[in-house]
């Protein structure tokens, strides 16, 4: 068992970035900065309703369209989910403090979990920009069905994130 003078340290654990995680964050930031460029261009450029639902062939259903204002949800999405994960990241010493059973893992763990949630704002913000992609793409001139296996592969990775992480914290123990 730690000690309650341990425990205290471990709390006030601040580390400073590694390069792989200020470089997730830069491609996170140019992919917001993206994001907002496709919002605004969609704005401006788009007709007032455009298709938001296609099928897995990438024709248009009829039926199913939507405001242009979705790409600009996106965006506020995507820069609530970055500032959620940013809070998150800053107070991840809570989260992992029952997993710790040594001082001596506390900054591995840390940093594993800071990574983590790197990787999902990076993986996040990747999906939705290229969701609105999608979006202005299939307003512009319609999508075909490889289209979709990119947004699949942006869908999975968080999850295969998340499951690299587990088992990385495994190998701890």
């Amino acid at each position: 068992m730690l000690s309650s003078s341990s425990s205290k340290c471990r709390s006030g654990l601040r580390l400073a970035a590694t390069t792989l995680e200020q470089r997730v964050e830069l491609l996170t930031r140019l992919l917001l900065l993206l994001l907002a460029m496709l919002s605004g261009w969609g704005l401006f450029f788009l007709p007032g309703t455009i298709p938001i639902h296609y099928s897995l062939s990438g024709s248009i259903h009829p039926d199913l369209s939507g405001s242009k204002w979705i790409l600009i949800l996106f965006f506020l999405l995507a820069l609530a989910l970055y500032g959620l994960l940013s809070l998150l990241s800053r107070w991840l010493y809570a989260l992992h403090r029952p997993f710790l059973t040594a001082p001596q893992r506390a900054e591995h763990h840390y940093r594993l979990g800071r990574l983590l949630l790197a990787g999902l704002k990076l993986c996040l913000s990747a999906l939705l920009a290229y969701l609105s992609w999608m979006f202005i793409q299939g307003a512009i001139s319609g999508l075909n069905g490889w289209i979709f296996i990119g947004f699949l592969c942006l869908a999975v990775l968080p999850l295969l994130l998340v499951i690299l992480y587990f088992i990385q914290i495994q190998r701890l123990r």
